[in-house]
């Protein structure tokens, strides 16, 4: 691909500073912009391909901004980094739910910073190719039909053109559905991603109240992630949470959703579930985890994980029993970590 361009939508000279700083020795081309209004123009005038925006702007919320540029560039394979000291954790959630791809909290880590952008520029060459690919046979598709059109009454060619177009088609249907599951799933971890998860608990709350039937929740957290990170590297953190995603996958039963909630966090729906089963399958899942190892670099890594549940109550929100997951999963860690606690 051309050269990567970044815009930053930043308003504070010293942040401006120490970001470019950080991301030129990636060799990207790098646009300022000190506005939301500015940023807007030069997404208009350029081709961008990654939007690190902060919160907040001169002249604009960033959320706001955010489901701005959605809106105008909704066709477009940008990918959108948001920058904000969180204060609450719903100022993380109103973030993604107006459209920006991650989150980075100030003050910022360069090496995160780094990482996340690299992981973006990922994101963005997938489904860009993705996009021209589903074009190009759309127009195939369209080119295969107006061709067969005037073969009509050649009865001969009349089955091989409309074998192309089934074959086009599926492969269409092919692309739409691997862009389906960008944008359903967690690349790293394989597993749903934030938006796609919070879908995903709204309908099975829906469901537990319709239904009458039991719903609980898992928060779980990789045990000292952070040491992870520091001490093998954040090459090797990126294997330990493709190994959570695995093993979520595999110790869940085929009706339940898993989803990464943020960073080392993931949030499991467990369907018709009890506290007993949902206990139950959590000491399962965190016995596996347990006696599992990591191996990065030719060395060994053993991950332990602290484990939050709760079983839905009828009528509170979701945001309220995520919140008693969390708590709970918080508790764990304060015994002593590798463990599990009910709410």
């Amino acid at each position: 691909m051309p050269e990567t361009t970044l815009l930053i939508a930043e308003n504070e000279p010293r942040d401006i500073a120490s970001r470019e700083q950080s991301l030129r020795a990636g060799g990207y081309r790098i646009l300022h912009a000190p506005s939301g209004a500015e940023a807007l123009r030069l997404l208009a005038a350029e081709e961008v391909h990654i939007l690190l925006v902060s919160v907040p702007l001169s002249d604009v919320d960033g959320t706001t901004l955010v489901g701005e540029i959605r809106r105008i560039h909704r066709n477009a394979p940008l990918q959108i980094i948001l920058c904000a000291q969180v204060r609450d954790e719903r100022d993380m959630h109103v973030a993604l739910d107006a459209g920006a791809d991650d989150f980075i909290k100030k003050p910022f880590d360069e090496a995160e910073l780094s990482a996340r952008t690299r992981a973006a520029v990922m994101r963005w060459e997938k489904q860009a190719t993705l996009l021209k690919e589903r074009e190009f046979f759309r127009i195939a598709v369209a080119e295969e039909e107006r061709l067969s059109s005037l073969v009509l009454d050649q009865n001969q060619n009349l089955k091989e053109a409309y074998e192309k177009i089934r074959r086009l088609n599926e492969e269409l249907e092919t692309a739409n559905r691997e862009l389906e599951q960008i944008a359903a799933f967690d690349s790293l971890s394989g597993l749903l991603n934030r938006r796609s998860l919070f879908h995903r608990i709204s309908v099975e709350i829906e469901r537990s109240i319709r239904l009458d039937v039991p719903l609980a929740g898992l928060m779980i957290d990789i045990d000292h992630f952070k040491d992870v990170n520091d001490n093998h590297g954040h090459q090797c953190g990126d294997l330990v949470i493709r190994e959570i995603g695995a093993r979520l996958q595999g110790d869940l039963r085929k009706y339940d959703y898993a989803g990464r909630y943020g960073g080392e966090e993931f949030f499991v729906v467990l369907s018709n579930s009890t506290e007993q089963q949902a206990m139950s399958i959590s000491e399962r899942f965190r016995r596996h985890m347990e006696e599992a190892t990591v191996t990065c670099s030719g060395e060994a890594i053993r991950v332990t994980v602290s484990i939050g549940v709760a079983r839905y109550r009828q009528g509170e929100s979701q945001e309220s029993w995520i919140e008693r997951a969390d708590r709970a999963m918080y508790q764990a860690k304060q015994a002593g970590r590798n463990r599990i606690v009910l709410d």
